[in-house]
């Protein structure tokens, strides 16, 4: 694991991937719950809203990905 210095700020990309994570995996975790256990009394339109939610949710966190791609790319990071 590389060393981190306490002086240099996190790049831009990188915390807001870091924010991402922390809000979406939660998010993601329990909509795919709410999903699993659709068979046990969670009605058709729970479940839907459940996958809109989690499909938001998982592209929030891609969006934070590809940012920190691109700033790698461009030689940023």
């Amino acid at each position: 694991m590389p060393e981190i210095n306490a002086d240099k700020p996190l790049p831009d990309p990188i915390l807001s991937l870091l924010v991402a994570a922390d809000q979406c995996c939660p998010a993601i975790i329990g909509q795919a719950h709410l999903l699993y256990y659709s068979g046990v009394g969670i009605n058709r339109d729970q479940a839907a809203k459940a996958l809109t939610q989690l499909k938001k949710d998982a592209d929030d966190l891609f969006k934070a990905i590809a940012s920190v791609e691109a700033a790698i790319n461009r030689g940023r990071l």
